[in-house]
């Protein structure tokens, strides 16, 4: 009769081993010294899996359990946390056999790592800035007023931009049309020059005298592209810096 009780208890374990499921999930972002693995410990006790949760060393969490595959999907879930201290980026997932090897949820700890009571210090930290955050929310009303008063002053800064080009487009329209009149005041010159050779014969002093003056012409109008480009730029990066510091501010709002 004992053996036959061993033998089922042994059938039933192995009909449990085929219906758990194994994951191995591979953690990066703000997950190591923020009280991320207690935290995944917690989870896994509660969703009654086994397991473990253990820090490697290019900074991101491995995480393996056996369990239910419903509730395994419902840890891969759970564990993308995002808090004061706590900033899971990315996630990858992969599955195995299960082998029924672990007891419990636990979190492995190597040397030099904090143990339970500085993760739970690191909760209460973050609880406590929670609170300081809650403490301050007339001050991050006025700030976020002040917010939308600069996104005011950026709308007004980027009209007066959008006028700034259209007045720059209107100078190189202008430009082009300079460039058009002194072409065709060179055809003249070049006619010009014909009628002075068939006259005097020895015109080429003239020549490059006019040759001179169309260099001139050509720095003229380089030198006024590029100074017209220099300012666009300087116009753009201003704006761009601008931009980035709203973001920023909003951000850290």
């Amino acid at each position: 009769m004992l053996i036959l009780t061993a033998c089922q208890s042994l059938l039933i374990f192995k009909i449990d081993l085929l219906q758990m499921k194994r994951i191995i999930l591979m953690v990066s972002g703000k997950v190591q010294q923020a009280g991320y693995r207690n935290r995944v410990v917690g989870i896994g006790k509660n969703l009654a899996l086994s397991g473990y949760a253990e820090n490697l060393s290019d900074g991101r969490v491995k995480i393996v359990a056996e369990g239910d595959e419903d509730v395994l999907k419902q840890l891969t879930a759970a564990i993308n946390i995002k808090n004061t201290l706590i900033n899971v980026e990315n996630v990858e997932s992969s599955d195995r056999e299960a082998t029924g090897e672990f007891t419990g949820f636990y979190k492995l700890v190597k040397d030099g790592e904090t143990d339970e009571r500085l993760d739970t210090a690191a909760d209460l930290l973050k609880e406590l800035i929670g609170v300081t955050n809650n403490g301050f929310s007339t001050l991050n009303n006025t700030m976020t007023s002040g917010f939308n008063k600069l996104a005011l002053g950026q709308d007004k800064i980027l009209e007066k931009q959008d006028r700034m080009l259209e007045k720059q487009d209107s100078m190189l329209e202008k430009q082009d049309s300079m460039l058009e009149k002194q072409d065709s005041m060179l055809e003249k010159q070049d006619i010009s020059i014909n009628i002075l050779e068939k006259v005097h014969g020895d015109t080429s002093e003239i020549k490059y005298t006019l040759s001179r003056i169309e260099v001139d012409v050509k720095d003229t109008r380089c030198s006024l592209l590029s100074y017209i480009e220099e300012k666009h730029q300087k116009l753009e990066g201003e704006i761009a810096e601008i931009k980035a510091t709203l973001v920023k501010i909003q951000a850290s709002g």
